[in-house]
């Protein structure tokens, strides 16, 4: 928006509020022309809703996008639709998935596409469209991007200050579903500011100390790169900041618990499943009595759910893929050091039908089994389902939260419904906390809680 572009930004409708405040707050008086904002689903059928004689764009940009889902084809489709001749597309990935090496030699197959910048895993690519000769031109004007002098005098940006006037996609867009957004950017953004300051007020010197303790690899990477300006030029795209993740601040158990995520994978971000079972469990403690207890988390993410349960006396065991890892055990280490009566502790689980190597049942044991929102858009729910059974054995009680997103959640909940025991904990609209235990033997009847009265999710 700095350099006064005209921006239509989309996304999920669930997603459209956060991106509306951070417009907001970040350009209101600061940019030429008013960022808008509008629900777009990727697909095929665009035309109904985004005819392309009504939407036409300078730019189309996209960061991150391919990621682990299964709608790679609509997006390449959406990708086509609104880059038309005269439209250059910037896509920015990180190569994560073997997925995203497929969709990039689709999309290479799909545009005129060229390398603009790569480091690593990271790389931007230039696209225009087939139907036209139009690349070499817009090849020029990407460079406009990079920073690099093309020769634009000052009388070219005088005339560009003169067209203020939008075209008639923004007419159109502003005139539509956008013109509520506006109503709400003030509210939203007192909202937002008191939050930040809030948070200001809230981190200690510790938390600052112990992020730079715990994650002394990766800030130091971050260091090596800045110190080596005194001999490298450091590329035009690549920011000061390389990479800030997002903290938030939390109290359960008595305590302000304090959490980063990394943005690199869904499982280190925060999900509300973790807020609802931390909660639940914080307030039910005569419910489920975790002093002492030994418990395993699977799909721990970024350990709030791990943390609350050492708060409150649980010798806890919290698993994820090996990836998480990192993140998790800084978030604990940082939350429960000189707490806890037990150390949580950290082991990588990938979620699967052969446990017994790994994890055999004579010796890995537990009171608990947490798991939040760990059932997702993801291909792998039938070994979920496995994971579960393997650890919840007679004796064991399984406590699982979900938000309800798709039909395969709905699916998935029939079949855990039909291989434990299980109760309905407390719900509160699409958030359901459910309460199983094993099959194998009448035994484990014992150990089931009937379901309780009183349980509440917030304090």
């Amino acid at each position: 928006m700095a350099w006064g572009g005209w921006v239509t930004a989309t996304d999920l409708p669930e997603v459209l509020n956060n991106t509306r405040a951070n417009l907001s707050r970040n350009t209101r008086g600061c940019s030429r022309h008013t960022p808008q904002v509008a629900p777009l689903s990727w697909g095929y059928d665009l035309d109904s809703t985004y005819p392309s004689s009504v939407y036409r764009y300078d730019y189309v940009l996209a960061a991150d996008v391919v990621y682990h889902h299964d709608f790679l084809d609509e997006l390449l489709a959406t990708m086509k639709h609104f880059c038309k001749p005269g439209t250059t597309l910037i896509w920015a990935n990180k190569v994560r998935f073997e997925s995203d090496l497929v969709f990039t030699e689709n999309f290479k197959k799909a545009f005129h596409t060229s390398l603009l910048a790569e480091e690593g895993e990271m790389k931007i690519y230039m696209a225009t469209s087939r139907e036209g000769d139009d690349e070499v031109d817009q090849g020029l004007d990407i460079r406009d991007l990079l920073g690099e002098e093309n020769g634009k005098t000052g009388e070219e940006e005088s005339n560009d200050d003169s067209e203020d006037k939008p075209s008639c996609a923004h007419q159109e867009v502003g005139s539509g579903i956008l013109d509520n957004d506006r109503k709400e950017e003030g509210k939203e953004d007192k909202e937002f500011e008191s939050d930040e300051k809030e948070e200001e007020m809230v981190t200690s010197k510790d938390d600052e100390t112990d992020v730079q303790n715990d994650t002394a690899t990766s800030n130091g990477k971050i260091s090596e790169q800045e110190n080596s300006n005194q001999t490298a030029v450091r590329q035009k795209w690549v920011p000061h900041i390389i990479c800030q993740t997002n903290k938030d601040i939390y109290h359960y158990a008595g305590q302000d618990i304090v959490i980063y995520e990394s943005i690199d994978s869904f499982g280190a971000m925060m999900w509300p499943a973790a807020l609802a079972l931390s909660s639940f469990l914080d307030n039910n403690r005569h419910t489920v009595d975790l002093q002492g207890k030994e418990v395993l988390e699977l799909g721990a993410g970024t350990g709030l759910v791990a943390i609350v349960a050492s708060l409150l006396g649980a010798s806890v065991t919290a698993t994820d893929l090996p990836e998480i890892l990192g993140n998790l055990r800084v978030n604990l280490m940082r939350n429960t050091r000189g707490l806890c009566r037990h150390t949580p502790q950290v082991a990588p689980l990938s979620w699967g039908y052969d446990l017994d190597s790994t994890y055999p049942s004579s010796v890995y044991r537990y009171d608990y089994v947490l798991a939040a929102d760990v059932v997702y858009h993801h291909d792998f729910l039938d070994e979920l389902l496995a994971t579960m059974k393997h650890f919840c054995k007679p004796g064991t009680t399984l406590i699982w939260a979900n938000k309800v997103r798709f039909e395969s959640d709905l699916v998935f909940t029939e079949n855990f419904k039909k291989a434990f025991h299980t109760s309905l904990l407390t719900e509160e609209g699409e958030m359901k906390i459910y309460m199983a235990t094993s099959q194998e033997g009448d035994e484990g009847d014992g150990n089931r809680l009937s379901r309780p009265t009183g349980c509440r999710l917030k304090p």
